[in-house]
């Protein structure tokens, strides 16, 4: 006697076939949407730096992606990863043949297109923003023309600071942080702290700008946590250690 329930059919070769071809097209649609990415924001990286040639006096600069990236990231990687695997059979559900060929015929073409608009979300809409300080104020740019930029004697605030995150909270070794953020009317803000591996040239390339600001008398908050400060003074020559102070208001 049975209980009356089949045994699921095994899967033919052909239709195992179908799905590797279905993760294989996915899996290429994705790389070559990331890579296409990647290689735009090589060129305007690259682009960036030969514009940050022409100008004099330019202490610190940075990048700042478009909030327009999130959809370049969506078209190049999300709608192939949600569309194609069903057309493939990778859900698991019976497709009748005749239906399954225009299905992927459809599925894998709108992909395609999806990650070319991506790309080209990615280079025309969402183009990183280009910022600069100069001793003489900020700027930010796209493409190399200035859609902001200030003077530091316009800036309405600085916010200076060292701070720690302990282990309780990343879980893994504390984690030490300064920022040194001036702010101007229109709420754009110039995170000078980006890159402070070489603290000693950032210390060097952050005097003058300091200096402009604290001769304008632009309100000041700092604050500073002894761990954080230990960390970042490990290393550094007593006169570097006095321009960390100066600098974070100690």
């Amino acid at each position: 006697m049975t209980d009356g329930s089949q045994p699921a059919p095994r899967p033919s070769v052909r239709d195992l076939v179908e799905k590797l071809a279905g993760v294989l097209v996915t899996a290429g649609l994705m790389v070559a949407g990331l890579f296409g990415l990647g290689v735009l924001d090589a060129w305007i990286a690259r682009r960036d730096d030969l514009f940050l040639k022409t100008i004099p006096d330019v202490l610190v600069s940075w990048r700042d992606p478009s909030p327009l990236a999130f959809w370049a990231f969506i078209l190049t990687l999300a709608v192939p990863a949600l569309v194609v695997p069903g057309a493939f059979g990778l859900d698991s559900k019976a497709v009748p043949p005749g239906v399954a060929r225009r299905a992927r015929l459809v599925a894998v073409t709108a992909s395609a297109l999806a990650v070319a608009g991506g790309i080209g979300v990615a280079a025309f809409a969402a183009r990183p923003e280009l910022g600069l300080a100069t001793p003489f104020g900020a700027a930010w740019l796209i493409d190399g023309k200035a859609r902001e930029h200030w003077s530091w004697g316009a800036a309405t605030s600085v916010g200076v600071g060292c701070s720690t995150t302990p282990s309780q909270i990343t879980g893994e070794a504390p984690t030490h942080a300064l920022n040194y953020d001036v702010t101007f009317p229109s709420s754009a803000e110039a995170r000078l702290a980006r890159d402070t591996t070489d603290l000693r040239a950032w210390l060097g390339k952050m005097t003058p700008i300091d200096e402009s600001l604290r001769a304008r008398k632009v309100p000041r908050f700092a604050a500073a946590e002894p761990a954080c400060m230990a960390h970042f003074e490990k290393g550094l020559a007593e006169p570097d250690k006095a321009r960390l102070r100066t600098l974070i208001g100690l």
